[in-house]
């Protein structure tokens, strides 16, 4: 028994040997990054990298240091001014020090404050670069990852918590950017299963107490969720990856058709969202007509800013405006129109010298529009929308729904209502939440089912 026992030993200090080298001569043959010669060079690199950016810390913090103790200096200084304030001004001397003081010295320390810090540093740390892996290095050590994965069938999460062939190595644990390098690699080559398992890890292991440095790297969790939302959506399971794009907010880009069709489908699907913090009130303020005739208008964003007016145009203004779409009818339109301009106005508190005309808006029977921030620049339309009132002249009973997906805003039309959006922020270019559709329209009279002004600035 005991023979065997020993005989058995062996056996598996063979295997795990001949499985550790064959480990080893895989990823040798895979991967030109994973010899132990070029290993050890890029540790040599590193070490010379820390050392490099150490010193450039150093030289930081000096400056650092000399500027905050200036700055007490001078607070020092002025709360000696303020306690005898009288004293102070009473003498030609204390005068004489504060003008030389603020003409001469603060024009120095702008100069100072100026001065390119560690410039032979950055320079190093740029020449250095020749030495550092190419992207092709980079491919070719994640193709090896999932060569080993797939040869040995290991697990990927086992491999982000340093687990190699039941073996634990805390030290080689994967972090959350290594994962995401993981899933991108595999959803280029559009395994997306593959890239799932690692998308899920990176956001399993993202450390928020590290987003100082993931701003550095041009990283953050939203992108983790964009592109767990667009593998997920190009897998046809839109519920899910549409809670992964709401999640990406606004660095995601909606030019791509299968993925506005799933926001569309999704929001478009959904119950009408309402949100439960904000308030309905009347609108009272806006300009001095609202004093004696108030709007009733209910909060459904403040950033960017979209209200919706109850009540807002009447019956008879519904019906002339209806009527006006038939040809050959003289319905005193202008008039009418004035009337609406007016009432914009009061809702918007806004100059509508330049606005548009009203315009009607027709959809058939699953008629829409595509997601949009803004209508496109033309000579007719410039690029200086301020806001837009959509104005619904009828209900609208199966869906046809105005929907913000970045704001998770679904609104229903009900007739004589208006909903009034911001579409610039203070900044002055579109606010990305201001992205906007109509859903499809399923059940809808022949008339034009709502009226709307672009607002310009």
């Amino acid at each position: 028994m005991r023979v065997i026992k020993i005989m058995h030993c062996l056996i598996q200090i063979y295997f795990s040997c001949t499985a550790a080298a064959a480990l080893e001569n895989l990823v040798k043959q895979k991967s030109h990054a994973s010899s132990t010669e070029v290993v050890k060079d890029l540790l040599d690199v590193e070490e010379m990298l820390e050392d490099n950016l150490h010193e450039y810390v150093k030289e930081l913090k000096s400056k650092l240091d000399l500027t905050q103790q200036a700055l007490v200096k001078f607070r020092d200084e002025a709360n000696s001014m303020s306690n005898d304030f009288e004293a102070y001004l009473s003498n030609p001397l204390s005068s004489f020090a504060l003008i030389r003081h603020q003409q001469q010295d603060w024009h120095k320390w702008a100069l100072f404050m100026e001065q390119r810090i560690g410039g032979e540093y950055i320079a190093f740390a740029h020449h250095m670069r020749t030495r550092l892996p190419t992207a092709v290095d980079l491919t070719e050590a994640l193709r090896s990852i999932e060569t080993l994965i797939k040869f040995y069938q290991l697990h990927p999460k086992d491999l982000a918590n340093g687990i190699l062939l039941n073996h634990s190595q805390p030290d080689s644990a994967l972090n959350s950017l290594d994962c995401y390098a993981l899933g991108m690699f595999n959803y280029r080559k559009r395994e997306y299963s593959k890239a799932e398992v690692w998308f899920n890890i990176s956001l399993t292991l993202y450390d928020k107490r590290n987003e100082d440095k993931y701003t550095v790297y041009d990283f953050s969790k939203k992108q983790i969720h964009k592109w767990l939302g667009v593998l997920l959506v190009r897998r046809r399971e839109h519920s899910l990856g549409v809670w992964h794009l709401n999640q990406a907010e606004d660095i995601l880009e909606y030019d791509d058709e299968l993925i506005s069709l799933a926001i569309l489908r999704e929001h478009c699907s959904a119950r009408f969202h309402r949100p439960t913090h904000l308030h309905c009130r009347y609108n009272n303020w806006m300009t001095p007509f609202l004093r004696i005739a108030p709007l009733k208008l209910e909060e459904l964003s403040l950033d960017p800013l979209i209200v919706l007016y109850h009540e807002a145009i009447y019956n008879s203004e519904i019906e002339a405006l209806l009527k006006g779409q038939e040809p050959n009818l003289d319905s005193g339109k202008d008039n009418l129109d004035q009337t609406i301009l007016e009432r914009v106005a009061d809702m918007s508190g806004l100059n509508l010298d330049r606005s548009e005309e009203l315009s009607a808006i027709n959809y058939d029977i699953g008629g829409h529009f595509q997601l949009q921030e803004v209508a496109p620049e033309t000579a007719e339309r410039p690029q200086n929308l301020i806001a837009t009132v959509l104005f619904y002249l009828e209900d609208v009973e199966l869906v046809g729904a105005t929907i913000f997906p970045r704001l998770n805003l679904t609104i229903k039309p009900e007739k004589g209502s208006a909903l009034l959006w911001h579409l610039l922020p203070s900044c002055g270019s579109s606010h990305p939440k201001a992205l906007h559709a109509a859903c499809p329209v399923i059940s809808s009279s022949k008339y034009g089912n709502s009226r709307k002004f672009s607002i310009i600035s």
